[in-house]
């Protein structure tokens, strides 16, 4: 090996290694992880333009993602605030029970068969979820009631 070759082999594997210490952009506006009193850790958040895109590329490391909007006509308003309730679905047992910060919500559940229930101004709406090999993502969207003119 020529002492050239040496040279660029260090200087390529110094460059990976301080590459890899430096963290994700998208840390810096990422809401804290909680644990609910089952050990399943849970994030949510996303009222920030910041929050929500960190939140949305955090998304691809949880098993489990829940997005909540209402929509009004053809636009669509982000929801906050809403109750999440996660049961295992062959015992009923409560696995996670929160609430959103924000329009999105995610969680590291185990592999296995849930359903998730949520609640919006007067529904309420139940979800059956596997969590397997592949990521789920559920929406949960309510459409607003038309005003009637006049």
């Amino acid at each position: 090996m020529t002492l050239q070759t040496i040279a660029c082999a260090m200087a390529a594997s110094a460059a990976m290694a301080a590459s890899a210490a430096i963290p994700p952009a998208y840390l810096d506006h990422l809401p804290a992880e909680q644990m609910a009193p089952g050990g399943i850790v849970y994030l949510t958040g996303g009222k920030t333009l910041e929050e929500g895109n960190s939140v949305r590329r955090a998304a691809q490391e949880y098993p489990l993602e829940l997005v909540f909007h209402e929509k009004d006509g053809a636009g669509k308003r982000d929801l906050y605030d809403n109750p999440v309730v996660i049961r295992d679905a062959d015992s009923g047992k409560v696995v996670l029970a929160g609430r959103t910060d924000g329009p999105y919500f995610l969680a590291r559940l185990p592999k296995g068969r849930y359903t998730v229930t949520t609640h919006w101004d007067s529904w309420t709406f139940t979800r059956p979820v596997t969590i397997g090999e592949e990521r789920q993502r559920v929406v949960f969207e309510w459409d607003k009631p038309a005003r009637e003119k006049g």
